[in-house]
């Protein structure tokens, strides 16, 4: 199999479920059809529910709005001085005169209301002054601006964009909503709808209730055109985890490349990263500069373009989220944005992808490290291919055996790493590096009892910017690979509810160091499958399943056997990616 067949493979054996059960209960946790079938007919009636409340919310808050909204155009007309001669009128003029204003602007009508409600007339009460002390609490009726909500006019003019980021999906759209139209029409007919339905979606990765309630200050603005006009380059959270998970797993019908598809031969290349960034994004670069070498291309890695002549290279940016939102890429011209090949690193959940999608969408290529994201970005209208990161001899990913550095020996308790020649006498049992948010911190709490029973090596820091080289807290690539190739297991725990396959942790810091991964299912990429070269447990299952591997000899067995199945992986990815260098 070489690399260009790989995409072949990418939907797999089980691309209609995220979540499959693990390998060794697979059997015994598989429910019966029939309690599938009630569990998911009870589900749909529990969502419509669900949606008919939140559409109610949402009528009940657009007629508050409409409410405030009149509230402050009456204030403002009474609270209005006289000027000029009406400054001398009687009182009972200057009135007169206010109501016909308030009339002609539509706000309140007093023949109207004295015409409906007589009491008032008969009471000797001043309308407008009735309907804000007494009538409108009672819920009566004060005129035409009142009876629904303000209508604004949808954002035109966002069509075009709209179209070009790929997230209104005309074919998905008219086939979920039963509506016909060209390109232009469907979008202008989302516009105009949504203002009054919430839950309606331009396509199945966008959601405008999700984004709305995710950035309360957008609500004045339908979301998608926010967010294609602002909200992108603002780096603002757009996607669900489970729909950006869908999304990417159902696009099996689309082409995916290789680096070469991009690249015109004889043409110099530069690789652009922030120096300032995460040190594994640095890593990448260079990865990303040994391949090119080693496929004939006369390649330069640099932190920084703008002391050179660049209209006659190829462009690559690494990490385009850094090296163009925080580094020198801020600078780029239009042309040469429109130019560049980005690299991209991050989860489609995530800030961070917003930031990337941006300028990914100006020049409309993208390398992605993850084969199922490069396929959805190219179900959004982007070229993209996937560049899968494997050990090279002499490269930044060939880590080898080395003494750990004196950051982590002096800051840290390590245990002797005696690299053993037989797989189930590594000194540690369960191995995790990971950066601690609120999921992985209750995720390890709950793991806490389990994994004090073992041999641990637990490194979760805080970090509140890039982890770069000199972060206290920072352990590096070649520290991680030295103590995984001491570990059986390394312990994967996703950062958000996505369930996105992290090729760097699951297959460069793992895999390649003869450590097994056990990890929260993960979408299926076709490449490396569970069951075979990891093992999937959710979190409920892992303390059980962390015993049967460790404390078994049917599971050490098998960990084992997962464990020699990696090695023959990564000799046969390393000699594909060989034969496609040369």
């Amino acid at each position: 199999m070489n690399l260009v067949k790989w995409s072949r493979r990418l939907s797999g054996k089980r691309a209609s479920g995220l979540l499959p059960p693990a390998p060794q209960q697979r059997a015994k946790s598989r429910p019966e059809a029939g309690s599938e079938q009630r569990s998911a007919g009870k589900l749909a009636e529990q969502l419509a529910v669900v949606e008919a409340l939140y559409r109610d919310a949402h009528a009940t808050a657009l007629a508050e709005r409409a409410k405030a909204l009149w509230l402050y155009r009456t204030a403002v007309e009474l609270s209005a001085a006289p000027r000029g001669w009406d400054r001398w009128l009687p009182f009972w003029a200057w009135q007169r005169k206010l109501e016909r204003r308030l009339l002609r602007k539509n706000i309140f009508d007093t023949a109207n209301y004295l015409f409906r409600y007589p009491d008032v007339g008969a009471e000797g009460i001043n309308p407008i002054h009735h309907y804000l002390a007494h009538g409108m609490n009672e819920g009566r009726d004060g005129g035409i601006a009142l009876l629904s909500a303000p209508q604004t006019e949808p954002d035109l003019d966002a069509i075009p964009a709209i179209i070009a980021s790929g997230l209104f999906d005309p074919e998905w759209y008219s086939a979920q909503y039963g509506v016909i139209g060209s390109d232009q029409q469907l979008v202008e007919d989302y516009l105009r709808t949504s203002a009054q339905d919430p839950l309606r979606q331009p396509s199945p990765l966008f959601s405008g209730a999700f984004y709305s309630l995710e950035h309360a200050d957008t609500r004045i603005i339908n979301p998608l055109v926010h967010y294609v006009r602002y909200g992108m380059r603002e780096g603002r959270r757009a996607f669900q985890s489970t729909a950006a998970d869908v999304f990417m797993t159902q696009a099996t019908d689309q082409t995916i490349y290789t680096f070469r598809d991009f690249l015109e031969p004889g043409k110099p290349v530069i690789v652009l990263y922030w120096k300032d960034g995460n040190f594994f994004f640095t890593d990448i670069a260079q990865y990303v500069a040994e391949v090119l070498a080693g496929a004939g291309f006369n390649v330069r890695l640099l932190d920084d373009h703008r002391d050179l002549a660049i209209d006659d290279v190829e462009i690559i940016v690494v990490a385009p989220h850094e090296y163009c939102v925080h580094g020198p890429g801020t600078e780029f011209t239009s042309d040469i944005a429109s130019r560049v090949l980005h690299v991209n690193l991050e989860q489609w959940h995530t800030s961070w992808f917003s930031l990337s999608l941006d300028k990914m969408l100006t020049s409309r290529k993208a390398l992605d490290i993850n084969p199922l994201s490069a396929r959805g970005l190219s179900r959004l209208g982007i070229k993209a291919g996937f560049l899968p990161l494997l050990p090279r001899q002499g490269g930044v990913f060939d880590f080898g055996q080395e003494p750990p550095s004196k950051q982590l020996t002096e800051l840290r308790a390590i245990k002797p790493l005696t690299y053993p020649r037989r797989f189930i006498e590594r000194p540690y049992d369960i191995l995790f590096v990971g950066y601690l948010n609120k999921r992985r911190a209750r995720s390890l709490a709950q793991l806490g009892h389990v994994l004090s029973d073992y041999d641990c090596f637990l490194h979760a820091p805080r970090f509140t910017g890039p982890i770069t080289s000199d972060s206290p807290n920072m352990i590096g690539s070649r520290d991680l690979a030295q103590i995984a190739q001491n570990a059986k297991l390394l312990l994967n725990i996703h950062q958000g509810e996505s369930h996105y396959f992290e090729w760097h942790r699951l297959v460069v810091s793992a895999i390649a160091q003869g450590c097994v991964p056990l990890t929260e299912p993960c979408a299926q990429i076709g490449i490396v499958e569970p069951g075979e070269h990891y093992i999937e447990a959710t979190l409920e299952e892992m303390p059980e399943r962390i015993a049967w591997l460790l404390n078994t000899p049917q599971g050490r067995r098998e960990i084992e056997r997962i464990h020699e199945n990696g090695q023959k992986l990564m000799a046969s990815l390393s000699k594909e990616m060989a034969g496609h260098l040369s």
